[in-house]
């Protein structure tokens, strides 16, 4: 009975040995999007979240799962639409993910993070909300922008080589909307230390993300 009893010791343990050793080769669960077990960390050119540049929607499906994916028409500016790939749908977690046009749902194109209250941010602590007092001090210098009133309104990528990296675009927006009025509007570039943007007090409206 001694033996028998060891023996099925034995069993168990061994069982749980290969249990957990299959385990390390799961494909990432569903992930419930009310708790806070997400990571929503994003490093331009790398990742967001769980998803890298191989991902495509399938893999979006298995790492978020399939009731936290969706698709959705979403404007690209200048009258254009597209396809997106949306990863918790009508929340504030919302993120929206184009795709390359002669790979659709292959390929990712560009990320997009637009909710005012969106937990995403970068590693290096871009968020929506960040001031442009912020950005200027993450990227080390100041930086170009496109005016405002018009569809890349406070639009940029122009970091001037400093520490933000060019795979992070942000949409910049007035919190005093009068100020930008007549000197940063329309389809020019200006800088960061302009005066009047100081006064119109800019922030992240809204970020993408690129891989390449």
């Amino acid at each position: 009975m001694k033996n028998l009893s060891l023996l099925l010791l034995l069993l168990c343990l061994v069982a749980c040995k290969f249990e957990s050793t299959d385990k390390k080769y799961d494909t990432p669960k569903a992930i419930d999007a009310s708790k806070n077990i997400v990571n929503w960390t994003c490093i331009p050119g790398e990742k967001v979240g769980l998803i890298n540049k191989n991902f495509t929607e399938a893999a979006i499906i298995k790492a978020y799962g399939k009731e936290n994916v969706k698709r959705e028409e979403i404007s690209m500016g200048e009258g254009e639409v597209a396809i997106a790939t949306v990863v918790f749908p009508k929340t504030d977690n919302e993120i929206f993910i184009s795709w390359q046009l002669d790979q659709p749902f292959q390929v990712i194109s560009e990320i997009l993070i637009e909710n005012e209250k969106s937990p995403w941010g970068t590693s290096q602590g871009v968020s929506i909300g960040t001031t442009l007092e912020e950005l200027v001090k993450i990227n080390g210098k100041d930086f170009k922008f496109a005016g405002f009133e018009w569809d890349y309104s406070g639009y940029t990528n122009d970091w001037q080589e400093g520490r933000i990296s060019k795979n992070l675009a942000v949409f910049l927006e007035p919190t005093n909307p009068e100020a930008v009025y007549p000197d940063l509007l329309g389809d020019e570039l200006f800088s960061s230390n302009h005066p009047k943007a100081k006064i119109a007090d800019l922030k992240v409206r809204s970020m993408i993300i690129r891989f390449d």
